[in-house]
Parts: C-alpha cells; structure tokens; sequence
C-alpha cells in the first residue's frame, strides 16, 4: 500500500504526468518525455536528512529509467512525504550498494540488499521540471 500511496502522491505531485505503473514495469509514471520510477518506504515518524532512501536491486543493476522519487507514507497511510529526487545516473554514482544483514553505524540492520543514499543528498521536489 505504501508503495502505491507513494506513486499517487508523486503523480498527483507533477501536474500533466501520466501513470503507467500497470503496464510498464520499468518506471510508474511518465512526464515530460522523462520515466520516472517511484520509491516508497513506510515510517512511525515524519523523515529526517540523515535517513536513508533505498532502491532494492542486485549489484549489478542497470534500470531503464531516467529519475528517481522517493517518498516516506506514514504507517497509518495518512500522511505521504515526497522526500527528493535524483536522476538515475546520479544515483548509481553516488548511492551505497548496502547487502542484506549489514548494518550502519547507528546499529540499523539492512533487510534487504540495494542502493543506499541519504535523503538529506536528494535534490528538493521543488527543484524538479
């Protein structure tokens, strides 16, 4: 539910974008000639700069897409944060490919295996054309 409730908000968010989630799978939501995939993480508590924004893939990922979103829904699906962007190549650059079982320096142990970047170095949904 997260996961949808994320690429509504991003949708609803970039006025004249067309979803097409059902029918492609290698990005939810099109706009301005761009492909954008859509990443959502539930949380307890509204995000902070220091948490981190995921994308679960294999090391050797190449996806076919131009732009990230990212998004936090609160547990209770009440609340959605649009929390930043990045271009997919700019992801790939300067994200941390995380393996599952590993921990970061606060104790936080990764569940699942993928690319790992602070939210506080995504670019502002503001600053998006």
């Amino acid at each position: 539910m997260a996961g949808y409730l994320g690429e509504i908000a991003v949708q609803n968010y970039l006025k004249r974008s067309k979803y097409v989630g059902d029918s492609v799978y290698t990005h939810d939501i099109e706009y301005k000639k761009r492909k954008i995939e859509v990443k959502s993480k539930s949380c307890a508590t509204p995000p902070k700069p220091h948490y981190s924004a995921s994308v679960n893939c294999k090391k050797q990922f190449m996806p076919d897409n131009d732009v990230y979103f990212f998004t936090r829904v609160r547990k209770d699906f009440m609340v959605v944060w649009i929390v930043g962007w990045l271009p997919t190549t700019k992801l790939l650059k300067e994200a941390t490919y995380k393996n599952r079982g590993d921990k970061d320096t606060d104790g936080f142990v990764y569940k699942s295996s993928g690319l790992h970047i602070d939210i506080g170095d995504l670019k502002s949904p503001t600053l998006f054309q």
